[in-house]
């Protein structure tokens, strides 16, 4: 195995429970992943030569053929050091993560492996490494990060300018030139044995341009032309122009899974959800053994209006799970398919929400393998269920067992707000959405599901520190505001600076509305009392090096 693969990954400091979990990912997983593959794997922390370990990162970084990047935990140098490998180069790069962790926006739009330590569940998580890495290594002019997609002008590898690299570029290309000279001799020889003719016609007899003219139109049909035919007119011209070009593309024969895979995206980001099921079906009929397609594929049908897309997308998830109808809901049957069991099951909840089947949810949730009965996202769903059963006891306390297996889940804190909310537990559930802001102050999502909570609600902190409500419509709108304006700092999407918009609009803010749309800070007296207290808590949380997700109740006495 002389190609190389470098591991970046969080390797637990000193935190030795944490080191060792780390050290079993990458010994169990990452390791044996990168190996199937035909690739000698090297971790810089646990490398035991001499020298300076930046410039050592750095030069593995750039030299590697293939970087594993483990992002779980978003840790700091893990990121940094996927930039530099982003600049460096324009693909080879895996992406894998936790399966209970949440990913940094900034990656989330390209291709990442979730892997879970269950025992059970390992095989699966090293074979979707190996492959990963081998369709990099196959594809190396296909972009796998947002350096190279913004700025496709770069060159494949950054180490491949100046003037040595292009000397060293200049010997190779002769180097080429003269084996493929003396194979075309040997060829000739061959030829002229075979067919003492060969040779005798006239260079008219063969059309040099209409060779050509074939190479280039298979060229312009492979999957990196097609989407960027595809991407360029949904910049330049909108929705319409990509629906009409997605005709032409959608008809080459070279097109893989990954070239589905974003034009699936595309195509949702331009709100095509017609066309973005008719790629899919097209995706599946040409990939039919494509667990990734087929997960797309469900969850465009369970973004359709229409009941029998939905309908059909249910019965294949639940046929590929093995799941089992009885007198008391589905329960697994016992075998299990080769697709992701934890994101199959969500979207499987989905399907049995739209259709009211709340007691299906809650069946199915108590018979979840072992290794996600104790995962966050299960456990939300069944008490969602629950609540919506008038069952409200049984659903807070599932909701409260989700939140201590892992308190800094902000999705689980909010859908546990919104229950606090229809329980008329108003101010708790106010609570409730700074611990989800103090979990993750950096997702404007947050901010606007405050903004708009106020509002809707009446309910924010005063001076005194204590949750007070409901408030009249202008009070509101004055406090609502200031967390409209945060999110708006964060965001980075034109889709949420307009569902900001929106907000203020609904609630009346229509000045700031105008003035955030156009790109200018708001003018009006604005009561940024609860914002205040927020940045407060969190600056002291930097302070005290504490983690938000301990779930620090905002309790009276702790205020004054």
């Amino acid at each position: 195995m002389s190609s190389k693969c470098f591991v970046i990954m969080p390797y637990g400091g000193d935190d030795p429970s944490t080191r060792k979990h780390f050290d079993g990912v990458y010994q169990s997983i990452i390791v044996p992943g990168a190996n199937q593959a035909g690739y000698e794997v090297k971790r810089s922390d646990i490398s035991n030569e001499p020298g300076n370990i930046t410039h050592d990162i750095i030069r593995d970084l750039a030299d590697a053929d293939i970087v594993i990047a483990d992002l779980t935990q978003g840790n700091a140098n893990v990121l940094f050091e996927l930039g530099i490998r982003h600049a460096f180069r324009k693909s080879g790069t895996v992406h894998i993560v936790d399966a209970a962790y949440k990913l940094p926006f900034d990656v989330r739009q390209y291709r990442v492996i979730e892997y879970s330590t269950d025992l059970a569940e390992l095989p699966e998580a090293i074979k979707a490494i190996a492959e990963a890495v081998r369709k990099r290594a196959d594809r190396p002019n296909r972009a796998d990060n947002p350096v190279h997609d913004a700025i496709p002008e770069l060159p494949l590898d950054l180490r491949a300018t100046g003037d040595e690299a292009i000397r060293r570029q200049l010997e190779t290309t002769e180097r080429e030139l003269e084996e493929l000279r003396q194979e075309n001799e040997k060829l000739g020889k061959m030829i002229a044995t075979l067919d003492p003719t060969a040779g005798t016609q006239s260079g008219s007899a063969i059309d040099v341009g209409t060779l050509l003219d074939e190479a280039e139109a298979i060229m312009e049909s492979t999957g990196e032309h097609a989407i960027l035919k595809l991407r360029q007119a949904l910049d330049n011209q909108g929705p319409k122009a990509l629906a009409k070009e997605l005709r032409n593309v959608l008809d080459s024969p070279y097109l893989d899974e990954n070239d589905f895979a974003e034009i699936n995206i595309l195509c949702k980001k331009a709100g095509l959800e017609g066309h973005r099921r008719a790629t899919l079906e097209v995706a599946r009929s040409r990939h039919p053994y494509s667990n990734e397609l087929l997960l797309h594929f469900v969850d465009a049908l369970d973004d359709s209006p229409n009941p029998e897309d939905q309908e059909r997308g249910r019965l294949i998830i639940e046929q590929r799970l093995g799941i089992e109808h009885g007198d008391d809901g589905p329960r697994f049957g016992g075998s299990f398919s080769s697709l992701p069991l934890r994101q199959s099951l969500l979207l499987l909840f989905n399907f049995y929400k739209r259709a009211g089947k709340y007691d299906w949810i809650a069946s199915l949730a108590d018979t979840v393998p072992d290794s996600l009965k104790r995962d966050p996202a299960i456990l939300r769903n069944k008490a969602n269920s629950l609540a919506s059963m008038d069952r409200q006891g049984e659903a807070e306390a599932v909701y409260r067992e989700a939140l201590e297996i892992d308190p800094a889940d902000d999705q689980t804190i909010l859908w546990y707000a919104s229950f606090l909310d229809d329980q008329g537990k108003t101010a708790e559930a106010y609570e409730e959405s700074e611990n989800a802001l103090l979990a993750d102050a950096e997702d404007p999502r947050l901010w606007i599901h405050m903004a708009i909570q106020i509002f809707n609600r009446g309910y924010y902190r005063e001076k005194s520190g204590r949750i007070e409500g409901p408030f009249p419509r202008k009070a509101r709108v004055a406090a609502m505001v200031p967390f409209a304006l945060r999110a708006a700092e964060l965001s980075n999407s034109a889709e949420q600076m307009q569902e900001i918009v929106r907000v203020l609009v609904r609630g009346d803010a229509v000045e700031a509305a105008q003035a955030i749309a156009s790109g200018q800070a708001p003018q009006g007296d604005y009561d940024d009392t609860s914002l205040a207290f927020l940045m407060k808590r969190m600056e002291e949380i930097k302070a005290k090096d504490r983690i938000p997700g301990e779930r620090q109740q905002v309790a009276a006495s702790d205020q004054e």
